[in-house]
């Protein structure tokens, strides 16, 4: 395995770090590594790292590359909303593997804002073979809410602080972290906003249309929207996905992936799918 780092394009530059294997077949699809959210190249914990060097040393060639304005990547002049500006960059990255490499399918990796970009990009691209997300758009369904608020029904305590407020008897005053003028506060630049649940439902059935397998992976840090295993394909229902889906659920694992086991465990699985996912004959998983 060797690493390369290359600048593709000329505005934005995208600087992207090339984890190739000693043979490189270019029948099998490479694997494109998103940020996650502000997070630049390396990933949360260094994640992308460990998933882009497995891959190549298990044979297939990873890039992992940061969007315009993150990390080392120039910013992008204009204003286009980053739906667009992702599916535009991707295929910079796309267009140069095909002609520098000769590879023409894709698997799009991310997490957060990275599973976001993927989902729009395997909408629109038919070199997308592959997609895996870490917490992708998920959607409370009633079995949520029975686990959520059932535990809470029988517990005396929150009974006892209901009645409380009732009668005017909860104590109200702010911690030393609350006193803090709202001037001095930091708000992220980042915010994540789902579409409705009917519009990612078309979207996730036009990408197995489109004869692309999915991968979702979910973590505890999604509790407010999802709590069970499962879930995910109740929440999608309408959606057929002609066995192509594969979804797990890690509750013990928290959004930034901290879990040491899970970090070494979660490379190994996504490698493995890619693996099972790059037979040039057959992509159904």
């Amino acid at each position: 395995m060797k690493e390369i780092v290359v600048k593709i394009g000329k505005e934005p530059a995208l600087t992207t770090i090339f984890s190739a294997p000693k043979n490189l077949d270019t029948n099998k699809p490479a694997v494109l590594i998103f940020n996650s959210g502000v997070m630049h190249h390396i990933g949360t914990c260094r994640i992308s790292v460990t998933i882009a060097r497995k891959l190549a040393r298990s044979g297939i060639l990873a890039a992992r590359f940061d969007f315009s304005g993150i990390g080392d990547s120039t910013t992008r002049r204009g204003n286009l909303p980053f739906e667009q500006s992702s599916v535009e960059e991707i295929r910079q990255v796309m267009d140069y593997l095909e002609q520098k490499k000769g590879i023409r399918k894709f698997i799009v990796y991310g997490l957060c804002s990275g599973a976001d970009a993927a989902y729009e990009i395997a909408k629109v691209e038919p070199r997308i073979c592959g997609i895996i997300q870490i917490d992708a758009y998920c959607y409370r369904t009633p079995k949520w809410y029975i686990k959520h608020y059932g535990p809470r029904l029988i517990n005396p305590g929150v009974w006892k602080r209901i009645l409380l407020r009732l009668v005017g008897k909860a104590n109200h005053t702010r911690s030393e972290g609350e006193n803090i003028d709202d001037e001095y506060l930091e708000m992220p630049s980042y915010i994540r906003v789902f579409p409705p649940r009917n519009e990612v439902a078309k979207g996730l059935q036009q990408i197995i249309d489109n004869d692309v397998s999915i991968y979702s992976i979910f973590t505890g840090g999604m509790m407010y929207t999802m709590n069970y295993h499962g879930q995910f394909e109740d929440a999608f229902r309408d959606v057929d996905f002609k066995g192509r889906l594969k979804a797990e659920w890690y509750p013990e694992l928290d959004h930034i992936l901290t879990h040491v086991e899970l970090q070494k465990k979660l490379p190994e699985y996504i490698c493995r799918w890619v693996q099972e996912n790059s037979d040039p004959t057959s992509q159904a998983t």
